[in-house]
């Protein structure tokens, strides 16, 4: 497998995220079991290219890119916001809101090079720590970060839309 390289990108390359963006929502679809459904893959790209566009344009945000060839094999997007009020856990906290990498690209060290640069990121914004929020599911995106020195900090629990426990 050839060499690949990580640049960050500005709010003009957003565009080329939507077949990264469609193969992470196609994996989720795989691992819902148990959760929610997920949306159409194209009203999700439109909801979150949307959610990258005003966070770039805010300066709160970065895009990281991996390239093979010329060609996104995964992408980044790290935010840089307050600390909880709760938790002292730094002024800023950085959370990686999405991390994507085209199957056929996984296994090779690229989503590692993505985390790493992030965390450059992260601490040149002057923010010590970075979240990241993963499906309960996702039991290889589990292992990953684990491996990236994440922990388990805070449960999201969702209610039952009828109620019932």
């Amino acid at each position: 497998m050839s060499a690949f390289q990580i640049s960050a990108a500005g709010v003009e390359r957003v565009a080329e995220l939507e077949p990264l963006w469609a193969a992470m929502h196609v994996h989720h679809g795989e691992i819902a079991e148990h959760m929610a459904p997920t949306r159409d893959v194209a009203d999700s790209w439109q909801r979150r290219r949307k959610q990258y566009e005003q966070w770039l344009a805010e300066d709160c945000a970065w895009l990281l890119i991996a390239e093979r060839e010329g060609t996104a094999i995964g992408y980044a997007v790290v935010r840089v916001e307050e600390g909880p009020p709760t938790w002292a856990v730094g002024e800023l906290v950085a959370e990686l809101e999405s991390l994507a990498v085209l199957p056929a690209a996984r296994n090779g060290g690229v989503g590692a090079a993505l985390v790493a640069a992030a965390r450059e990121i992260a601490t040149a914004a002057g923010a010590p720590r970075m979240a990241v929020g993963v499906a309960h599911t996702n039991a290889d995106a589990l292992r990953f970060y684990a491996r990236e020195g994440f922990a388990p900090f805070y449960v999201l629990l969702l209610d039952r839309p009828d109620g019932a426990g």
